[in-house]
C-alpha cells in the first residue's frame, strides 16, 4: 500500500475482497468521497509491485482525472526507488521490476485500442459510454487479463450497473460486488451529510451519497410522460396572466422564448440560433406583445445584458435575471418539483421535440461543496430547459402575482 494509507473498515473489506477473490470482475458502488480512487490506486501498486513484469492500466473519463492519479502515484513511488521512469507525455510508468502502468482517458478511447493488459482499473465509471467500455476498454484483458476493478458512483444504469448486478448475484462467480456510503468513511462530515440530506432532492441524495442506483436512471426530471401531452398549441385563456422566459444563446447554442400561462401551460415557444441579435429583439417584442405577456424575465448573463436594454426599451414589462449557480439549481429545482407534482401542460414529443428532448437528458453534477450544478451533457443544449425554467419561475413567484397550479384544477 501507498506509504501512510490506512484503509478504514469498509475500504480494507473491498481490497481484502478482492484479493482474495479468484474472480475477473470486480465492481465497488459507493457514495462520494469516501476514498475510492485512492483504494484503487493501492490495488494497482500491489498488482504492478508484486506481478514482475505485469502490464496495468488505468482508464478515467476525462485527462484532467489520469494526470492527477498518475501524479499521485509517481509521488508514492519517487522515494522507494520502484519506479524505473515515467513519462507524462505518454502516460506510462515503469516499474524496476519490468511492470508496465498506463493512463488513458475515455474521451479519447482510441488511444486505448491495441493495448493488452493483465489488470484493468476503471475510476468514475458512471461517466464512461457504454459503447468505450466494449469496443475499447474491455477488449484490452481478452488476452492475458487477470483482474477487473471498475468503480463509480451511481448514474445512469449503464454497463457500471449491470457488472454491479451480476457481482450481487450468485449466478455469476466470476463477477464480485461491493457498496457502501458516503457516511461510512471516517473523513465525511456528519453535519455535511445532513446539509445535503435535507438541502437535495431525495432522489439525488441517495444516488449521490448512500450510492444507490435510482429506477429513473439517474434522470433530473420525473413525470415527463405526465406533462408532454399537448400536440398543439392552446389557446390564451381570457383574463388569463401570461409570463415569458428568455434564454439568450451564444455561439452555437439557440436563444429560446417560452410562453406559459399562470395555470402552467405552456402556450408557445420560439427556438432560433444564428440571428442578429437586433432580430432576435424585434422577434422577442413582436412574441411577448401577440401573447400580452405581464413580464418577461430574461438572462442577463453574456449577451443577454446588452440585449436586455434593447428589449427593456421596446418592451418595458421585462425584468433581468443573472444565472449563478445558485439561481440555477433554485429555478430547476422549482421546474423539477412542478413537472414532478404535474403543475405544467407541456407541448409533447410530436409537437416541439427539442423540449422533451433536452428534459430527458438534462443532468447535474454533485460539486466538492455538496452544491448541484445542472447542465446539458457535452455536445448537446439545454437552451428549451432553461427558457422554461425561467418562464416557470416568473409564473411562480408570488411578487409577480404567480402561483396557480393546473394540477388542481384538471
Amino acid at each position: 500500500m501507498i506509504k501512510g494509507y490506512k484503509p478504514y473498515k469498509e475500504q480494507k473489506e473491498v481490497i481484502d475482497g478482492v484479493l482474495a477473490s479468484e474472480s475477473l470482475y470486480h465492481t465497488i458502488v459507493c457514495g462520494r468521497q469516501v476514498g475510492k480512487t485512492i483504494t484503487l490506486i493501492n490495488l494497482l501498486l500491489y498488482y504492478a509491485i508484486n506481478n514482475p513484469r505485469s502490464k496495468a492500466l488505468w482508464v478515467s473519463p476525462v485527462y484532467s482525472q489520469i494526470n492527477k492519479v498518475m501524479g499521485q502515484i509517481m509521488d508514492a513511488l519517487v522515494p522507494t526507488q520502484i519506479m524505473a521512469s515515467a513519462n507524462k507525455s505518454d502516460y506510462e510508468i515503469k516499474l524496476v521490476n519490468g511492470s508496465k502502468i498506463w493512463f488513458r482517458s475515455a474521451e479519447r478511447s482510441d488511444s486505448i485500442r491495441g493495448l493488452s493488459i493483465n489488470y484493468l482499473l476503471v475510476d468514475e465509471c458512471q461517466d464512461i459510454k457504454t459503447s468505450d467500455w466494449q469496443t475499447s476498454i474491455l477488449p484490452t484483458i481478452t488476452a492475458s487479463g487477470k483482474k477487473v476493478i471498475i468503480a463509480g458512483t451511481p448514474k445512469k444504469k449503464n454497463f457500471f450497473y449491470d457488472y454491479f448486478m451480476m457481482g450481487k448475484s450468485n449466478d455469476y462467480p466470476n463477477y464480485k460486488a461491493y457498496t457502501f456510503p458516503s457516511s461510512a468513511s471516517p473523513y465525511v462530515s456528519k453535519d455535511f451529510l445532513e446539509e445535503q440530506r435535507k438541502s437535495l432532492p431525495e432522489n439525488v441524495y441517495k444516488q449521490e451519497f448512500d450510492g444507490v442506483f435510482q429506477d429513473q436512471d439517474g434522470q433530473v426530471f420525473r413525470g415527463l410522460k405526465s406533462v408532454l401531452i399537448n400536440d398543439s398549441w392552446p389557446q390564451k385563456a381570457s383574463n388569463s396572466n401570461i409570463y415569458g422566459g428568455l434564454d439568450i444563446g451564444n455561439r452555437e447554442d439557440y436563444s429560446v422564448l417560452t410562453i406559459i400561462d399562470e395555470l402552467g401551460r405552456v402556450l408557445f415557444i420560439w427556438r432560433e440560433r444564428h440571428m442578429e441579435y437586433s432580430r432576435i429583439v424585434d422577434k422577442v417584442v413582436e412574441i411577448c406583445k401577440h401573447y400580452g405577456v405581464r413580464e418577461l424575465l430574461v438572462e442577463t448573463n453574456g449577451p443577454g445584458d446588452v440585449m436586455f436594454e434593447q428589449i427593456k426599451k421596446a418592451y418595458s414589462r421585462s425584468s433581468p435575471l443573472f444565472q449563478t449557480n445558485q439561481t440555477k439549481e433554485n429555478i430547476i429545482r422549482r421546474l423539477m418539483a412542478d413537472i414532478e407534482d404535474m403543475n405544467l401542460e407541456l407541448p409533447s414529443l410530436s409537437l416541439f421535440p427539442p423540449l422533451g428532448d433536452e428534459l430527458e437528458i438534462f443532468e447535474y453534477e454533485v460539486l466538492p461543496s455538496g452544491k448541484i450544478r445542472y447542465g446539458h451533457p457535452s455536445g448537446f443544449h439545454d437552451d428549451c430547459v432553461l427558457s422554461l425554467a425561467i418562464a416557470n419561475s416568473c409564473r411562480t413567484n408570488p411578487k409577480r402575482g404567480g402561483g396557480l397550479k393546473i394540477g388542481s384544477i384538471r
